[in-house]
């Protein structure tokens, strides 16, 4: 655990709040914490990432408060949890009182909503081609995100059943290859 001040802690993640939008917080997580503060590394990074996958609830808040709770223990988590979800409250709350107070011009949000979602796309994009390298070092890890692509968006197995079947999977490859290089 990397010991961090709280207050650093905070700053951060709140920066991260305001400055990641829709599904691409994941690599504003990785740009700020790896590439820009250096308080983790990405093989780090991709451990704290891999675990909150297998958690319940959202991924971002998930990353964010485990990310944090390494660098600074429970209150690094708890201070990272608060800084990285006060802006999107703030936000949500600002976007309930214009949608009420201009309800009839609905399609306006709408289009503004639209845009921030594909600008989500293309950071998660981004995202997939930063750790990309790190993730797929392996024939057998590039066949295992493969595999696991197809039947979840192809196949459209429930995500749950997909990774009871391939972590086991993974962990034995990691330890094939862990034992042969010793």
């Amino acid at each position: 655990m990397t010991d961090v001040a709280s207050k650093e802690i905070f700053k951060a993640f709140l920066l991260i709040g305001v400055t990641a939008f829709g599904g691409g917080g994941s690599a504003h997580v990785q740009y700020h914490l790896v590439e820009r503060l250096r308080w983790l590394t990405l093989e780090e990074y991709l451990e704290c990432y891999s675990m909150v996958q297998t958690l319940p609830g959202p991924t971002f808040s998930n990353l964010c408060t485990h990310s944090g709770a390494r660098l600074g223990g429970w209150r690094g988590g708890l201070l990272a949890m608060l800084g990285v979800n006060l802006p999107g409250f703030l936000v949500i709350l600002l976007l309930a009182l214009l949608y009420s107070s201009f309800g009839g011009q609905a399609n306006l949000l709408t289009g503004f909503l639209q845009g921030v979602a594909i600008t989500a796309v293309a950071i998660s994009l981004v995202a997939l081609a930063r750790v990309a390298p790190s993730a797929f070092q392996t024939r057998p890890s590039v066949l295992l995100a493969m595999a696991a692509f197809l039947a979840n968006a192809v196949l459209h197995i429930n995500i749950l059943w997909v990774m009871l079947i391939l972590v086991p999977i993974g962990m034995f490859f990691e330890y094939q290859r862990e034992n042969h290089a010793a």
